[in-house]
């Protein structure tokens, strides 16, 4: 499969901070979902953010399509990569569809910001919507929503960036049961139908055996484990990185591991 992106030696700390990326290096191919796991501190939110080029790595470097991150502009960057952050700031009562409209900016002409959004950009939006069930959330208030509504719109407007590559940080948090397996299927739609590249932040490790095709498991910001994900999952190196033990049965219809926690 083709390369999407590949880490090189990258390190990375916060100023001030003990916190840091250490000799991380790896390739992320087209049409693959990827899985960062890791107990909390591990480094995962912040590889999203070097990914997404938010932050540049302190030594090595980031490809996308074979050239430095760091030599994209910011709009040619949202139209390659989407970050679908745990939170975002205020947003001083924008409408929601506003807010799903804020993922095409990248594809705008000048002009466009001079007219209402052209037709190639409503599709856009409104398909979006459609797909995270927020259509009738369309004319609400972004700060008025629930936390479960809010993440879906956030979904809708990565979604509505059209990009490449997704990267996506603890998508489900504050999604009910029926919501959340909506978000994965959906996700896991766009990865096999339109070999998109999905690098998702997560927790559960079930969720992830069952979805994902590779996952990383970071450790004070390393990388200590990376394979497939049924490799990953059952490695008996997670029971010590979780401090944890657990039992493992297989998935009927996908014939994966899903794991059973104390």
């Amino acid at each position: 499969m083709p390369e999407r992106m590949r880490l090189e030696q990258v390190d990375f700390h916060w100023p001030g901070s003990d916190r840091a990326l250490a000799e991380i290096s790896g390739t992320i191919q087209e049409g693959v979902w990827l899985a960062v796991i890791g107990p909390n501190g591990a480094g995962k939110t912040t590889l999203l953010r070097l990914l997404a080029g938010l932050e540049q790595p302190k030594h090595g470097q980031i490809l996308v399509g074979g050239q430095s991150l760091s030599a994209y502009s910011s709009r040619e960057r949202s139209t390659l990569i989407a970050l679908m952050p745990q939170a975002i700031g205020p947003l001083f009562d924008l409408k929601v569809h506003t807010v799903v409209e804020m993922g095409r900016i990248g594809r705008y002409r000048f002009w466009d910001h001079l007219m209402r959004l052209q037709p190639s950009h409503r599709h856009a939006v409104e398909e979006a919507l459609w797909a995270t069930d927020t259509l009738d959330l369309a004319d609400r208030n972004f700060t008025e929503l629930s936390g479960g509504e809010s993440r879906r719109v956030l979904l809708a407007m990565v979604l509505a960036q059209e990009t490449p590559i997704l990267l996506l940080d603890e998508p489900t948090v504050y999604l009910d049961p029926g919501h959340a397996s909506d978000l994965l299927n959906r996700v896991e739609s766009l990865v096999r139908e339109q070999k998109k590249t999905v690098v998702m932040a997560y927790h559960d490790l079930s969720t992830v055996a069952l979805y994902c095709d590779e996952i990383w498991a970071m450790d004070r910001g390393r990388v200590v484990m990376s394979g497939t994900a049924s490799e990953v999952v059952l490695d008996p190196r997670m029971k010590e990185l979780y401090a944890l033990d657990f039992l493992s049965l297989t998935h009927p219809t996908r014939q994966r591991p899903v794991l059973l926690l104390p």
